[in-house]
């Protein structure tokens, strides 16, 4: 949890505070590697001196949310406010996403081997499950390389990796008339038994129970 606190301010200071929940979107948030990662580099550095213009595309976003508070509540409306909702996180993403290119030279050795990890596991965790293969990817041993992860983010390798299979796996579940064993399939995993206590042991519960619930 942050804390925030103006300390000083000019005549002219307008000041816009927007909260909400990401768990709303959350099964159609996007890839969860670089959506982790991101939310990493927001939580240690929280606070972003904006380019003129950046404001006005996310208060955009804010008015249209807010005329939809005065709507009545059915369907429609309700999946209305999410896509908005879902439009205006991903506005800030691509904003913050702007910056941290901009900082790319700066940032360490680490960071860089870091962003190429996020890269090669968005790219290939469907169907590659072990550190090795992105261990040899990098030209690093799996040891160093989930050390590194670790050290960057807090989650090694292999936590990122079944994180994104649990994330992936849970937007098929709610989105989608898939069944197990389609879902299964789609992670190159042995059967949808396999898969299943993999899930479980993720979850705290089976896919079918998470698609009930």
């Amino acid at each position: 949890d942050s804390l925030f606190q103006v300390l000083s301010e000019s005549e002219d200071l307008q000041l816009f505070i927007f909260i909400y929940q990401i768990e709303p979107i959350r099964d159609i948030i996007g890839n969860s590697v670089a959506t982790m990662y991101l939310y990493m580099q927001l939580r240690t550095e929280p606070c972003y001196v904006w380019n003129t213009g950046d404001e006005e595309e996310v208060l955009k976003y804010m008015s249209l949310l807010d005329n939809t508070l005065h709507l009545d509540n059915n369907t429609f409306n309700d999946n209305e406010q999410r896509l908005l909702l879902l439009g205006l996180t991903y506005r800030i993403c691509s904003i913050y996403n702007r910056k941290l290119m901009n900082l790319k030279t700066t940032v360490g050795h680490k960071h860089e081997i870091f962003i190429r990890l996020i890269q090669l596991i968005d790219a290939h965790y469907t169907e590659e499950r072990g550190v090795e293969f992105y261990a040899d990817k990098l030209c690093l041993s799996p040891k160093y390389l989930s050390a590194l992860s670790k050290s960057v983010c807090g989650f090694t390798v292999q936590e990122l990796i079944f994180k994104s299979i649990i994330r992936k796996s849970i937007s098929l579940l709610k989105n989608t008339q898939k069944n197990i064993q389609e879902i299964a399939d789609f992670f190159n995993f042995p059967n949808a038994s396999y898969f299943g206590t993999f899930f479980k042991k993720q979850t705290g519960m089976s896919p079918q129970q998470y698609r009930k619930k």
